[in-house]
């Protein structure tokens, strides 16, 4: 499959799981099995410039990501970045400038509840966005948030007021569900895309459309939008290394969330990048998913 990726392609959306050297947080919803940077499917998806993302069961602690960042000296050929979560409150500026000196470049929220505990409306995701982008504009630091596109759409005007250097990025097709493509709030999403104001991670693809029979082409409508609305404002991941589902997580307890190790999906990336291709028939769009805008955004 990485025939079809081209030269210098970025995948903006992996995770590395090292509980043994990094026990994840407690409380947590879920605890993935080991991942490690070494088993990233370069020859499936050809890509060897990564984008690191802190998970939400890693805590506070950058430190497992910047140790996984610190591991490009040994990856001869791999350009490695990452997102981190930070505490806009407490972290002092010399500790950020220690962070992107280590290839951080942005900080991730994940506001996305999957029926666990009580979804955050767009209010409590704009009071984190305004005190992240205070801390981090210096930087020019991209935010990176997972929320359902509702709350991208309440957070519109404040996406519009904010200082052009903070570079605001929606993972997972800006949490946009089949559905969803008709649906007011998605207008004002693909509005903030065309307005330059919002990246999107063209990700996430089989979270979005499990549970339809008719597979990717359950998004195929967002995924179309999305890249005409900005070609030159959508980036690729493959979310790597798909851990489960919200729904298979109903019903535990706080205590089997603990002691419960979950395993990976088996999941199609190549037939996502497949379909992909047959979505962006342009060259120069392709090349932009690719490589062009995150090399932009991350390099």
């Amino acid at each position: 499959m990485a025939e079809l990726v081209p030269d210098n392609a970025w995948d903006t959306h992996i995770h590395v799981f090292d509980p043994k050297n990094f026990p994840y947080a407690v409380p947590r919803s879920y605890t993935p099995q080991a991942a490690q940077m070494d088993e990233y499917p370069t020859a499936i998806t050809g890509c060897r410039n990564i984008v690191i993302v802190h998970a939400s069961v890693q805590g506070v602690s950058p430190a497992a990501l910047v140790d996984t960042l610190s591991k490009q000296q040994e990856m001869s050929g791999y350009t490695l970045r990452g997102l981190a979560t930070i505490d806009p409150f407490t972290i002092t500026d010399e500790q950020l400038d220690a962070l992107h000196a280590a290839g951080v470049r942005g900080a991730r929220l994940h506001e996305m509840a999957w029926g666990h505990g009580k979804q955050n409306g767009g209010s409590d995701i704009i009071k984190k966005v305004e005190a992240l982008a205070h801390r981090l504009v210096r930087l020019g630091w991209a935010i990176g948030i997972f929320c359902p596109v509702g709350a991208w759409a309440a957070m519109a005007d404040t996406i519009r007021n904010m200082d052009p250097r903070i570079q605001m990025v929606a993972d997972h097709f800006g949490g946009t569900f089949p559905g969803e493509e008709d649906s007011a709030e998605f207008a004002t999403f693909l509005d903030l895309i065309r307005e330059k104001r919002v990246w999107v991670k063209v990700s996430g693809f089989e979270r979005l459309y499990h549970g339809h029979e008719s597979g990717m082409k359950a998004i195929e409508p967002i995924a179309k939008a999305v890249i005409q609305a900005g070609p030159d404002r959508i980036v690729f991941g493959t979310d790597w290394p798909h851990t489960q589902l919200g729904v298979t997580r109903k019903g535990k307890t706080d205590q089997q969330r603990l002691e419960e190790v979950e395993g990976f999906r088996e999941v199609d990336d190549a037939g996502h990048i497949r379909t992909l291709r047959e979505w962006i028939p342009d060259e120069q769009t392709w090349q932009n998913l690719w490589v062009n805008n995150p090399a932009r955004l991350f390099q």
